[in-house]
């Protein structure tokens, strides 16, 4: 019979972060530290982390770069 060893671990947060995430984990039955279980067994389970990154976008200036990079319209220099 195996035994499962338990670890701890501790990180800081803003008490209104602390205040409004734990009701809305509570609202799921879930304990903070069930709910951080399943986060991290997620990431190790898919090797990702689940969380929705699409907001962060390109603005104008970057997409401009990567599509004079894309149409070979930029010098390409190597630095040695």
């Amino acid at each position: 019979m195996s035994t499962v060893s338990n670890a701890s671990f501790s990180f800081r947060l803003s008490d209104g972060l602390k205040k409004q995430s734990f009701g809305i984990i509570e609202e799921y039955g879930l304990t903070p530290s069930q709910a951080i279980n399943l986060f991290l067994t997620q990431i190790v389970a898919t090797k990702a982390i689940p969380v929705s990154l699409d907001y962060l976008q390109p603005n104008a200036v970057t997409l401009r770069a990567i599509e004079e990079i894309e149409s070979g319209k930029v010098e390409k220099i190597s630095v040695e």
